[in-house]
């Protein structure tokens, strides 16, 4: 991707902090489980353990859903770019 093709992206922060109250530097992996959760591991920089955040995907799905609602409260959750994305596909929308 060049710097110039650059698409603006919503997205909803996590909380990552071990149970010390200590905060990543950086993270070391980032994964699915099998189980279809989301993983995320890092080494805490205060106490040095290791940290796991496992949270299921369709709880990360219900924050963004929940968190979309908040912001448009007609339920509508499309944007201009999902809606040419669809209709590129062949979906066609209520006003087709």
């Amino acid at each position: 991707m060049n710097g110039e093709d650059r698409t603006q992206m919503e997205y909803h922060k996590l909380a990552l902090f071990c149970e010390c109250g200590g905060v990543p530097k950086r993270i070391s992996t980032v994964g699915l489980s099998t189980t279809h959760d989301l993983v995320i591991h890092w080494r805490c920089p205060r106490c040095r353990k290791n940290v796991y955040l496992v949270k299921p995907l369709t709880e990360c799905w219900r924050d963004c859903l929940a968190e979309a609602n908040l912001a448009n409260p007609d339920g509508q959750t499309e944007t201009p770019d999902d809606l040419i994305f669809l209709h590129s596909i062949g979906v066609k929308s209520s006003d087709d």
